[in-house]
């Protein structure tokens, strides 16, 4: 047994370490590294995701839509059917569960939705035609207007929109919504906006005489029909009939097939479950490999819709008023498809092909032509698809002589190493879920499937981003340094983290646990 005594001469030091200088010792200095957060490089329009959601954490929806907007000029839009690349990607997965992002862009979006955008200070003499007011349309249209570029969009149906207005169902985006957000969007920027005004292949060359640059993005409303299908009555089109079900034009029949297992496909079938109808999606590869966001494709057989997989069409025959479809089994052989066994027989009254999209116009080649949308990459996401008009508005403002919105040096940045990032010292978190409605609610209208937050879950959300490539003072650093040697120093509620070089060491254990993948170590030279 010890006992005070036994170590009365031992020295003991009663004042501080700061007179012991030990930085000379090191080799390697701590140093706060420059980073792209995974999430913000996962967006294809680059939405800085940490600053957004930082603002929201703090309650400040204003400044949280300003940052926003400069990037992502559709909101309520993206917030609804973006597959969320940036969730995808969030490092707080890897802790307990990703922050919700797409919820908050979507009130955010909401929130917005009657506040106009900043107008341009001046009006320029420069003029741009963006053919279709799809997704593409509306992004390029507003970054070349917000800069005070004179803008008209042509628009060949009697609403803008394009696939989100006639493509995507309204329980995925509700009609008022789109309306009121699009209608801000060209009213507050200024852009002209001329519906009903189809422009065919033939006059876009000669629009360059009008205008000092074209944008065409008209989508891609043509559609593949296989041979065996070609004149068929009774066969109907995916996209097509999308539009009528969204005109209000409902088709005749009780039981459907559809073919196809895009989200094409999907949206076909739900749409017509909430019409009453009976559906069946016939896929010729697995449940697995249906290339549909993988929630829709659960919701479509929560709701109803039969998925009869690895089968395929081999033939079809007129039945009356239907149609009798013969099935085969799907088998793969050397990454194609061919028919396989016979597998029955399937009767319908109509049969929908969702197979595949095709442009309905040819775009002349011309340096002051430029392309963007589906045409350009094909079926493409609503983001993707914005993030083509933001970057032909970069190139036209850049051929006007106009410098393009700033944006980080992509090439120069680097993306925060997710191993790197070490949430075994934060805290857990409960996880937070969407709030949807029931499978019999959903069958049985075309109402939101998913109705929204209320103001205190979005900022719960918000404020679960760890902000990624940016210090925010969390002080584990501070916590496991052994020569004191790191700093929290709070001004005016901010609070800052510094590094004390000549009492540092260059141990490199700041590095080895910071939480958000800030901390490196160079060489001390």
């Amino acid at each position: 047994v010890v006992s005070p005594g036994d170590i009365k001469e031992a020295p003991i030091s009663l004042t501080t370490t700061d007179t012991n200088l030990t930085g000379s010792w090191k080799f390697f200095r701590p140093c706060f590294a420059e980073k792209i957060s995974p999430c913000r490089a996962a967006c294809p329009l680059h939405n800085d995701v940490p600053a957004v959601l930082k603002q929201v954490s703090s309650q400040d929806m204003d400044q949280a839509l300003s940052l926003l907007r400069q990037s992502n000029p559709l909101p309520a839009v993206t917030g609804r059917v973006c597959p969320n690349f940036c969730q995808q990607q969030c490092t707080r997965a890897r802790c307990d569960q990703e922050v919700l992002v797409g919820c908050v862009e979507r009130t955010l979006g909401d929130f917005g939705l009657d506040k106009p955008f900043p107008r341009p200070e001046a009006l320029r003499s420069e003029r741009v035609a963006v053919v279709g007011s799809g997704p593409a349309g509306l992004a390029a249209a507003a970054f070349l207007a917000r800069r005070g570029i004179q803008v008209t969009v042509f628009e060949r149906d009697s609403e803008p929109g394009g696939m989100l207005r006639y493509g995507i169902p309204a329980y995925r985006l509700p009609r008022d919504v789109l309306a009121r957000e699009v209608d801000n969007l060209i009213t507050s920027l200024g852009i002209e906006l001329k519906c009903s005004h189809p422009v065919s292949s033939e006059e876009v060359p000669g629009m360059l005489q009008e205008y000092d640059f074209l944008f065409c993005a008209p989508g891609l409303w043509g559609s593949i029909t296989p041979e065996t299908f070609a004149g068929r009555a009774g066969v109907l089109h995916g996209l097509d009939l999308l539009k009528s079900i969204g005109t209000g034009r409902h088709p005749d029949g009780q039981t459907f097939g559809v073919i196809g297992g895009g989200n094409v496909a999907v949206d076909v079938a739900r749409s017509l479950v909430r019409l009453g109808k009976k559906v069946k999606i016939v896929y010729r590869r697995s449940f697995a490999d249906m290339p549909a966001y993988d929630h829709e494709k659960i919701q479509a057989l929560e709701e109803g819709v039969e998925l009869l997989e690895k089968r395929v069409v081999t033939g079809i025959e007129q039945t009356g008023t239907g149609l009798e479809l013969t099935l085969n089994q799907a088998e793969e052989d050397q990454g194609s498809i061919r028919p396989g066994a016979a597998a029955g027989h399937l009767g319908v009254d109509r049969l929908v092909l969702a197979v595949g999209q095709a442009p309905h116009m040819e775009i002349a080649d011309h340096d002051r032509i430029l392309i963007g949308g589906d045409v350009k990459l094909g079926p493409a996401t609503v983001v993707q698809a914005m993030a083509t008009g933001k970057e032909a508005a970069s190139e036209i403002l850049a051929g006007l002589g106009l410098e393009a919105q700033k944006e980080p040096d992509w090439a120069g940045l680097r993306v925060v190493d997710q191993a790197s990032v070490h949430t075994e010292y934060l805290p857990s978190q409960e996880a937070l879920h969407r709030t949807e409605l029931s499978p019999d609610e959903r069958s049985r209208s075309f109402a939101e499937v998913v109705p929204g937050e209320d103001d205190q879950a979005i900022t719960e959300m918000a404020s679960r981003c760890l902000g990624c490539g940016s210090c925010s003072a969390c002080g584990v650093c501070w916590f496991f340094c052994p020569d004191v040697a790191i700093m929290i120093d709070e001004d005016q509620g901010r609070a800052e983290v510094s590094f004390s070089m000549e009492h540092c060491k260059g141990c490199g254990l700041c590095a080895a646990v910071c939480a958000r993948g800030m901390i490196e170590m160079e060489e001390d030279l």
